[in-house]
């Protein structure tokens, strides 16, 4: 069963007014960085797709779900993208500039998490960059931001919010990107500093 099927037509709408500064700041990176091959890992229901393609960037993207692949059709645009598990990807070896993951490494669970690093490694060409952007929470998280994420993925589901506090308590992406194949470049923090967007440069 598709864990998606029931919140795919309510994803954008719900998380919009969330999403949209985070969605902009990763397109004027992006655009600054001037890829020429770029790859949307579980791309979802293909919105920061569409916004790349906006400003010109030829991106392509993946997901596993046919329900969030589904509503990307319905928006239009016509996104590029494909049915793939990111944990184990049909892409050629050290072909991709740039790599993007938004919002996923916490949801999936650690050890798929650590297999998705994996193969944006694999798939990366030399110094080629990855772009995440996840929750960073720490002390200096603002207090309702916490709150208010703590509450959406309550109520994403049993099998969500587990995955989401075995994330941090592991450590987040300080702990599950290594730093021998990856390093650090730059890091910006949003939303009441409880979301990191973070550029890493391949390494090895």
């Amino acid at each position: 069963m598709d864990p998606y099927s029931f919140i795919a037509p309510y994803y954008d709408t719900v998380l919009y007014p969330f999403m949209r500064g985070i969605r902009r700041d990763v397109v004027k990176i992006v655009s600054a960085l001037r890829p020429d091959r770029t790859l949307d890992v579980c791309c979802g229901t293909g919105d920061q797709l569409r916004l790349l393609a906006a400003r010109g960037i030829d991106a392509v993207g993946i997901d596993l779900s046919l329900s969030m692949l589904g509503r990307t059709r319905k928006a239009g645009g016509e996104p590029r993208y494909s049915r793939q598990d990111a944990t184990c990807m049909g892409i050629r070896t050290g072909s991709v500039d740039l790599a993007t993951v938004s919002f996923a490494l916490h949801e999936t669970g650690w050890e798929n998490a650590e297999k998705i690093i994996g193969e944006v490694h694999r798939i990366l060409a030399p110094a080629g960059r990855l772009l995440v952007v996840d929750y960073d929470m720490d002390v200096r998280t603002d207090r309702l931001a916490a709150a208010l994420i703590g509450m959406i993925e309550f109520l994403a589901g049993r099998r969500h919010f587990r995955n989401f506090r075995t994330y941090r308590r592991r450590g987040g992406l300080d702990a599950l990107i290594n730093k021998a194949d990856f390093s650090l470049s730059r890091r910006w923090r949003r939303a009441g500093k409880s979301v990191g967007i973070r550029l890493y440069v391949k390494t090895r």
